[in-house]
């Protein structure tokens, strides 16, 4: 235990003081609490426009409502009588003015040089059509709601000419409201379980070539020699794996710690993004022990694979290439992984993956947060992925110990299995 302590000791305080750890760590907290600011400053920034209430509803009551920008409506033909007037008492905040068709050029030129818009009213089979020119198509003028307000004006009082009861006019004018509650696979919860995938793939690949960098950097300047003598091969391989099992802990903790000061501190409350709130409801304390869980196996898992192609270079300029099965390997897994959550929840695919170790750490975190996954299926993947981990480990190890001193041409399995 004391060989192991001391390699663990050394690898992580050499990575933790690493200008690299230092500065990516600083960089994605700063971008992590900047995302959460970014809410209330958008929201502190972002003024009603006159005349409405901060929801965006027009104002109401006695109060003087500042006009916002004009809108010319041309009905030649008389086509909507009143529609003016209606038009003013939905959307205070605009300005309609009574416009010429002969004057269309005038308008364009004001439309180009303001917020302005036009609309042309014309005869249609049923229902009038309307023609809307405004400036360009990042123009943000209500044309759908002054499309719907005049659809219920021509209703109403077409309504109102056949005799229709009022109530009656109001339930036919009304929209049903509704809304969908999902028990699983919320937008937030599956929002967050793609992210957390990412993130785990990120956290094995980044933290397992940091193994493998590891090994063939102290390879390389033979430091590798003077460890073979104080401490078995085996030890030294366990001892950098948890060092950077460690070291993927803590950067981690920094970001999930920041990650929550924004939420609870920075975002606003009642927040929502495209309607929906930001919840997590479906992450508790037994999900994030699970997800720790697959993070600490998936991450030992591709470690022990990556110490090994440490161990097979010479230098490190051929690491990239000695990486690539693993490379493959985990890129693999991880698509196969990302697909699948977007796979009904009765699927198969989902089944298999979750048991196939390679695969299991990048698919559970998304089911764990949007799915009911039951207790045997997360025995059966934990138990496989252990028992993966063993059986990677003492390979790893005997194949460690048979390349760690090799140098010259990149050990290959025939060379180890020749040695045998």
């Amino acid at each position: 235990m004391r060989d192991i302590f001391t390699v663990f000791s050394f690898t992580l305080r050499d990575n933790v003081r690493k200008k690299s750890f230092i500065i990516i760590t600083t960089i994605v907290l700063v971008l992590i609490l900047g995302a959460c600011a970014l809410p209330s400053l958008l929201q502190g920034g972002s003024e009603s426009e006159p005349g409405t209430t901060p929801g965006g509803q027009p104002g109401s009551g006695n109060v003087p409502v500042e006009k916002a920008y004009p809108c010319y409506v041309i009905d030649t033909d008389n086509t909507i009588p009143g529609v003016i007037n209606a038009l003013s008492a939905a959307f205070p905040h605009i300005e309609f003015k009574e416009g010429s068709s002969n004057q269309v050029d005038e308008y364009k030129k004001i439309v180009e040089e303001s917020s302005a818009i036009i609309m042309e009213i014309a005869k249609g089979d049923i229902l009038p059509e309307l023609k809307f020119t405004v400036k360009s198509i990042f123009t943000s003028a209500p044309t759908n709601e002054i499309k719907e307000v005049i659809r219920q004006y021509l209703v109403s009082g077409a309504m109102t000419k056949a005799g229709v009861d009022e109530d009656l006019q109001k339930m036919a004018m009304s929209d049903i409201q509704y809304s969908t509650i999902p028990l699983k696979m919320d937008a937030t919860g599956y929002t967050a379980g793609i992210l957390i995938t990412m993130i785990m793939f990120f956290a094995v690949y980044f933290y397992g070539y940091g193994v493998a960098m590891s090994v063939a950097s102290e390879k390389t300047s033979r430091v590798m020699e003077t460890l073979i003598v104080s401490a078995k091969p085996s030890r030294i391989l366990l001892g950098k794996c948890i060092a950077m099992g460690a070291l993927g802990l803590i950067q981690l903790s920094l970001f999930i710690l920041a990650g929550v000061l924004g939420y609870n501190l920075l975002i606003p409350e009642n927040f929502t993004i495209s309607g929906m709130p930001i919840e997590f409801p479906s992450f508790s304390v037994s999900t994030a022990l699970l997800l720790l869980v697959y993070f600490l196996l998936g991450y030992s898992l591709y470690a022990m694979i990556n110490s090994v192609c440490g161990a097979t270079v010479s230098r490190s300029e051929d690491l990239q290439t000695a990486m690539m099965p693993s490379v493959l390997i985990s890129l693999t897994a991880f698509y196969a992984a990302y697909f699948a959550t977007l796979m009904p929840d009765s699927g198969s695919a989902k089944k298999i993956l979750t048991y196939i170790p390679f695969t299991s750490p990048f698919i559970m975190p998304s089911r764990l947060l949007n799915e009911t996954v039951g207790a045997v299926d997360i025995l059966i993947s934990v138990l496989l992925l252990i028992a993966a981990i063993v059986l990677v480990s003492l390979l790893s190890m005997k194949f460690y110990q048979a390349s760690v001193l090799h140098y010259g041409q990149r050990f290959k399995l025939k060379d180890f299995l020749k040695n045998r």
